[in-house]
């Protein structure tokens, strides 16, 4: 038992617990976890027992604890902690639960674990709730009036960046009365604030914790508000989970855009932040199931430049760096329906074929079977186009990809089970190849710019065989330094450089070493 464990526990919490379970507490260990300051403390007692300790530091907790303690002693089941003891006080109710610290935790999410909570939901929301036992959910449809509140004062969600004022004043007609037509009411059991962090897996059993925001009505709204984080996660597009859901999409990501953009919480000061994350997932989602154009901004090319600046501002080091850039890339690829297409860019067939084009003519002699990576973010979709060009062109190319976030490494993996193989996941910089390839595709973005040269270098190095080519994968012509021009500047001559012109408009480059 550490000493800042035996100091952190004070003297009138244990005698408060010794008091509740007339056992002597005998370790004691701080909980970090949840999006709330409540304190979370793992118990061990004079015999042997364990539990699992909440306690309030704020009035907001306080309420908390209080309601969820009541729904505890109204509503049971397996899918509900055992309620073990509950000490009221002023100021710091202490409420004592089934300790859960061997049950598994999502993400990352397990095969079958989805299937599980699913199942688990329909039997919760089968659970005999009396009414006058909880509140109405209909009755807190106020609080989900997101779109109203946006509609009053737009600034804080437009400074998220997600859309532009133009695409908000065409949407948000269809929002609003999508958001009123939501079905709320219903006698079915509502846990009310499911995610992932508010779930686990234990034995035979899936278990949901925090139930201060339980209700009675429809428990599709569960299913709704589990959608973006499972989707965040790896999980399946938010319109798989919850078929036929386009008011509850519109509703939920209304609530987001509402708060997403406001002053962060005092005493939850990370709750903003992945209530942006979610509406990332969220407001693509309603958009496509309300047959609305996409959210019209490429908001992860702010992100990444925040993060760049950050970097050489020395307010980020290289590993948060790495770790920021996975966050906004995964999000972004995530959010679309085309995982192989980052929120916010043109989805165009046309497109991505003159991209797969591009890298195949600049590859060299694809005549005999060669060895081909793909290295970067959605790198696993890139080999589905690129081998159906190299089969149009009589070739059948030995491909493998390397996918910085392991979010969308697992995601391809399981939709193409049979090339799961053939996917790996790992740092860039510091992940080893697992041999030498006649063709490395890359992107100098993938490192900091002080390292672009350094990462260049690996490539042809470690990567590529001695007489391989590197290509960069193919960028949009923007006004800036062509391909060419961005490797001479790192003092890297190229072999070369090709383009392609799109009717739309658009033109491709990329280069080659």
């Amino acid at each position: 038992m550490s000493k800042r464990a035996e100091t952190n526990l004070d003297e009138p919490t244990r005698r408060r617990l010794v008091a509740l379970t007339g056992k002597e507490p005998v370790s004691w260990q701080r909980v970090e976890r949840g999006y709330s300051p409540a304190e979370r403390w793992r118990l061990g007692f004079s015999d042997g027992s364990t539990a699992f300790a909440k306690l309030a530091n704020s009035p907001a907790t306080a309420h908390w604890l209080r309601a969820e303690r009541a729904v505890y002693t109204q509503v049971g089941g397996p899918f509900m902690p055992a309620f073990l003891g509950f000490d009221d006080h002023a100021e710091r109710p202490l409420l004592l639960l089934e300790d859960l610290s061997a049950a598994y935790w999502p993400p990352p999410w397990r095969q079958g674990d989805l299937e599980r909570l699913l199942e688990a939901l329909r039997a919760m929301a089968k659970t005999a709730v009396p009414s006058g036992v909880l509140p109405e959910l209909e009755r807190d449809r106020g609080r989900f009036a997101g779109w109203l509140n946006v509609e009053r004062d737009p600034a804080p969600f437009l400074a998220l960046g997600l859309c532009s004022v133009g695409w908000l004043q065409a949407a948000l007609p269809s929002l609003l009365v999508a958001q009123d037509l939501a079905w709320l009411g219903g006698s079915e059991l509502v846990h009310g604030d499911l995610r992932s962090d508010n779930l686990c897996f234990h034995a035979d059993r899936v278990v949901l914790v925090d139930w201060n925001a339980a209700r009675r009505g429809n428990h599709s709204f569960d299913l709704a508000a589990l959608a973006p984080s499972c989707r965040l996660e790896g999980g399946p597009l938010p319109e798989r989970l919850v078929p036929g859901e386009g008011a509850l999409a519109a509703l939920q990501s209304g609530y987001f855009a509402a708060h997403a953009g406001l002053r962060p919480i005092v005493d939850a000061p990370r709750v903003r932040h992945i209530q942006l994350r979610q509406l990332r997932i969220a407001l693509p989602w309603a958009a496509r199931v309300l047959g609305l154009p996409a959210p019209d901004l490429a908001w992860p090319e702010r992100a990444r430049a925040r993060l760049d600046a950050a970097l050489e501002e020395g307010e980020l080091d290289e590993g948060r760096w790495f770790e920021a850039v996975e966050e906004v890339v995964g999000d972004a690829h995530l959010a679309s329906a085309d995982e192989r297409v980052p929120a916010g860019a043109p989805a165009d067939a046309a497109l991505l074929r003159a991209a797969d084009e591009l890298v195949l003519d600049a590859s060299g002699d694809l005549g005999r079977r060669r060895a081909l990576l793909v290295i970067g973010a959605a790198s696993a979709w890139a080999l589905d186009g690129l081998s159906q060009v190299a089969a149009e062109r009589g070739s059948a190319l030995d491909m493998d990809a390397l996918e910085p976030s392991a979010r969308l490494a697992a995601v391809a993996r399981a939709r193409w089970p049979e090339r799961a193989a053939r996917i790996e996941s790992g740092m860039l910089l510091e992940h080893p190849p697992r041999r030498r390839y006649d063709v490395v595709v890359a992107a100098l973005e993938d490192v900091p710019r002080t390292r672009r040269r350094e990462w260049v270098e690996q490539l042809r190095a470690r990567y590529a065989s001695p007489e391989g080519r590197v290509v960069l994968r193919p960028e949009r012509s923007g006004g800036g330094p062509r391909p060419a021009q961005r490797l001479a500047a790192l003092g890297l001559r190229s072999g070369g450089e090709l383009e392609r012109s799109l009717p739309s408009g658009l033109t491709l480059l990329t280069a080659w070493l």
